[in-house]
């Protein structure tokens, strides 16, 4: 068998394409950086200079999502590992990721923290910046680098504590003399739910909400806070989800993002809003250490609550216990299940 480097050139331009992840917005898995696990596999930290650097990092190998493979150990399922690689294998694979990205078409991120005019990218038009990359990595050990679109892209936020999150500044949002333009930013970010949100009678469950309600006047820049319910699967026979990938309604001009893919799983927006049935293209698939009685997810009871709060802090701000930071609106809401690809 003939190595990759003896084949044809025409032939290995038509192998590298292959390698590559499919257009569709991607799933990004981060965990919370902590100094005390600097060194660690999973307590790197992004890349100084990054906007996220010391606040996310590698995701922790023992939050990493189930495996849909019985046979197979979980991994992390972040697309930018399907072709992360490609930047530092050899040249001709970096020059064919940079051909693909085409990242030398757009200011970088210097160009914009020296720039004192943030009227420079207000020409760029909405279907090209929905599609920017970004490319940074990890730091430490051999730097293994992630291609990701802020706009376009579902990022998950893997938490150890929800009470120790500046979600003011995971929004990203522009400060005073900030002037880096919006598709810089990200736009879709989520959780996991956790079921334990949504027993009564605890404190703590309390607690988590009014904290989750705070990220989401925290975030009120972005397009939605998205909640991830890993019990809840399309069912195979259900009827036909008709995918939103573009992210652009021209009829009211706003982004639709319903669907996003990883390396083996896509998740799927669930209407938690319809009063008529809005499980019934969904199976519960209880989680394996979940030994309650529960015979159904409690997420859309959740999300329903979790809008009562978000209008009581609307109304009357005293009456929640977290910082004010005069925020009078609160980002969109949405809940995702899960199918296989």
């Amino acid at each position: 068998m003939a190595n990759f480097c003896d084949l044809p050139r025409e032939i290995r331009d038509m192998i590298w394409p292959l390698v590559l992840r499919d257009d569709h917005p991607g799933v990004h898995i981060f965990g919370q950086y902590d100094e005390n696990k600097k060194g660690m596999a999973e307590g790197r930290s992004l890349m100084h200079g990054n906007p996220f650097s010391g606040i996310l990092s590698e995701p922790s190998p023992d939050k990493y999502f189930t495996s849909l493979d019985k046979d197979r150990k979980n991994e992390n399922i972040s697309t930018y590992l399907i072709d992360g690689a490609m930047w530092n294998t050899c040249k001709e694979s970096r020059l064919a990721i940079e051909k693909h990205y085409r990242q030398y078409e757009w200011p970088t991120d210097s160009f914009w923290h020296t720039t004192s005019d943030a009227r420079v990218y207000n020409g760029y038009p909405h279907h090209k910046v929905f599609k920017v990359p970004s490319t940074g990595y990890f730091e430490g050990g051999s730097p293994h680098y992630l291609t990701v679109f802020p706009r376009r892209d579902l990022f998950v936020f893997q938490p150890d504590m929800l009470d120790d999150v500046d979600w003011y500044f995971v929004g990203s949002r522009p400060r005073k003399g900030d002037n880096r333009p919006a598709f810089r930013r990200l736009q879709h970010i989520a959780i996991e739910y956790d079921p334990e949100w949504s027993l009564e009678d605890r404190e703590s469950s309390y607690l988590a909400m009014s904290h989750l309600v705070e990220a989401a006047f925290e975030l009120k820049d972005i397009q939605k806070l998205w909640f991830i319910d890993h019990s809840l699967k399309r069912k195979k026979d259900a009827s036909y989800f008709d995918e939103r990938t573009e992210g652009w309604d021209w009829r009211d001009g706003c982004e639709r993002l319903n669907v996003f893919y990883a390396r083996d799983m896509k998740f799927l927006e669930i209407d938690w809003r319809s009063s008529c049935g809005p499980l019934e293209d969904w199976d519960y698939v209880k989680p394996v250490l979940d030994t309650s009685c529960q015979v159904g997810s409690s997420s859309i009871a959740f999300l329903r609550k979790f809008r009562e709060l978000a209008s009581e802090r609307c109304d009357d701000p005293r009456r929640c216990h977290y910082r004010l930071r005069d925020h009078m609106k609160h980002c969109e809401i949405g809940l995702l299940g899960w199918d296989d690809l």
